[in-house]
């Protein structure tokens, strides 16, 4: 199935990252994720953190990664 297709979901992601990075490294970013992020979930992102990570929206590219869209359209 195409990540084009009407009603697909597509994950990126990066299995990896935990075993990459030195241990602190790791730590230091949970503890961001989870005062940061998560809170988010459930505040109405009032800060628009996850509207910033937010990729796509109504089948196109968000503003902030409009810079993919010849990628997007097999042009790059």
């Amino acid at each position: 199935m195409s990540f084009r297709e009407v009603g697909t979901i597509t994950v990126m992601s990066i299995y990896y990252v935990p075993y990459e990075l030195p241990n602190d490294a790791s730590k230091e970013f949970v503890e961001m994720f989870m005062k940061q992020v998560i809170p988010a979930f459930f505040n109405l992102d009032i800060h628009g953190i996850l509207g910033r990570a937010r990729m796509t929206q109504d089948g196109k590219l968000a503003e902030g990664f409009s810079y993919l869209q010849n990628y997007v359209d097999g042009k790059d």
